[in-house]
C-alpha cells in the first residue's frame, strides 16, 4: 500500500463489517484506519493525518456516530472531509455528506467511497484504463 493512497478513517464497532469493509477499501486502492467508536476516533484525529473520507456507523457504545457528528460540527476538525454514514439506523443524521443503509452492497459503497474520493489508481476522471 502506498504512502500516497487515499486514507479513510473507518469508525465500525462489529469487528467483521469493519475487517470486510477494511480490506475491500484496501483492495481498491486505499489506506484505512480504523476505530472501534467515535472516542476512539477523536483521540486518533488528535496525532494522525487528516483523512480524505470518514466511513461512521452510527449505533456504536462510548460514543455512536450522532455525538461524533456533534462533536465535529462544534469543533470543525474535519471541515470539507466527507463523512459518509454508513448505518442499519434509519435515521439520516445532520453533517453526513451521503447515507448508506447496512446492509450495503459492494458495488453501492465503493460507488459512494469512488465519488467523493478517488484512489490513487483513478484520478478524477475514474478508474485508469489501459
Amino acid at each position: 500500500m502506498k504512502d500516497s493512497a487515499p486514507l479513510i478513517l473507518l469508525i465500525e464497532d462489529e469487528e467483521d463489517i469493519r475487517d470486510a469493509v477494511a480490506t475491500l477499501l484496501e483492495m481498491e486502492g486505499y489506506r484505512v484506519a480504523q476505530c472501534v467508536h467515535g472516542q476512539a476516533a477523536w483521540t486518533w484525529l488528535q496525532s494522525h493525518p487528516r483523512p480524505g473520507l470518514v466511513l461512521l456507523d452510527l449505533m456504536m457504545p462510548v460514543m455512536d456516530g450522532q455525538a461524533f457528528l456533534a462533536r465535529l460540527s462544534q469543533e470543525r476538525m474535519l471541515d470539507g472531509v466527507p463523512i459518509i454514514v454508513l448505518s442499519g439506523s434509519p435515521f439520516h443524521p445532520p453533517g453526513a455528506a451521503t447515507y448508506l443503509r447496512k446492509p450495503v452492497s459492494v458495488a453501492s459503497l465503493m460507488e459512494v467511497v469512488r465519488r467523493f474520493l478517488p484512489s490513487s489508481e483513478e484520478g478524477p476522471e475514474g478508474p485508469h484504463t489501459s
